[in-house]
């Protein structure tokens, strides 16, 4: 069995020129992990984050420093931001975090989405689109290895959670399942409560969010989001990224007013 934790960076929010406060990249991402590989990878994300936290791992402590989420945009800032030392310290983390997901088989899938100011943007569709086909390349992963699996999605609101939950359900529940190894429609989940989640946050929010404004600076100039040393920090990952992305289409991005011209990402 697998399990495919759904996150999500940027903001579903209309961008109306380039300069805007407004996020001008939306990320949505999900992690696939197989669940045998669950227990091993959470207590090894917890030295990780516990060593990154205090310098060192705390047993007796394991628990508590679970549900202590450290956020992506922390690390991100970190690394773009924070005195050399701040830096080196967060680059150790995400290179020991991705390492990780590599030993264990994890997967990841996902879109990126690049709003283009004026256009008639719709975030929760777009939302959804991103979710449906995060979806299918999750059951060719499940399809393959002739097993089961679950999407948990980090909760928003009750009501986005329907709308972007709802064409997954929908389709499983017609006459030719569309999602036959799914165990149940999407659920969400708090992330203090889900490593997976507060993994998936920190590959979404610490290196692809920075990736995408840096590889795509010409479609989003003069963003307030974008710093000039993005490509020069996290080229780095790209590698490691691609590892996870063992399906090459499985990371993806598109504009905003034209989703349907998806091109691999990585």
């Amino acid at each position: 069995m697998h399990i495919c934790y759904i996150d999500e960076a940027g903001c579903p929010g209309y961008l109306p020129v380039n300069n805007s406060e407004i996020q001008p990249v939306l990320i949505i991402a999900g992690l696939a992990l197989p669940k045998e590989a669950l227990d091993s990878i959470g207590r090894q994300f917890i030295k990780i984050k516990q060593q990154y936290l205090y310098g060192e791992t705390r047993p007796n402590s394991r628990h508590q420093d679970a549900l202590n989420e450290l956020k992506g945009a922390e690390l991100r800032r970190a690394i773009r931001e924070g005195r050399k030392a701040e830096a080196d310290k967060a680059h150790k983390l995400a290179q020991q975090l991705l390492d990780t997901l590599i030993a264990h088989g994890a997967e990841l899938y996902g879109q990126v989405i690049i709003k283009v100011p004026d256009d008639k943007f719709n975030g929760t569709q777009l939302y959804s689109d991103a979710m449906m086909r995060i979806a299918k390349n999750y059951h060719q992963l499940l399809d393959k290895e002739l097993s089961n699996g679950l999407i948990v999605a980090d909760f928003r609101e009750p009501e986005i959670n329907g709308r972007v939950s709802q064409p997954i359900s929908l389709a499983m529940w017609e006459q030719k399942n569309t999602f036959p190894r799914f165990e149940l429609p999407p659920t969400f989940g708090n992330s203090n409560s889900h490593v997976g989640l507060q993994i998936a946050d920190i590959i979404i929010s610490t290196l692809l969010m920075p990736l995408a404004l840096a590889k795509f600076n010409e479609q989003i100039p003069n963003s307030k989001h974008k710093k000039n040393d993005d490509l020069q920090n996290f080229k780095r990952y790209q590698k490691r990224l691609k590892t996870l992305c063992r399906n090459g289409t499985s990371l993806v991005a598109v504009q905003s007013n034209q989703p349907a011209l998806a091109k691999k990402f990585l």
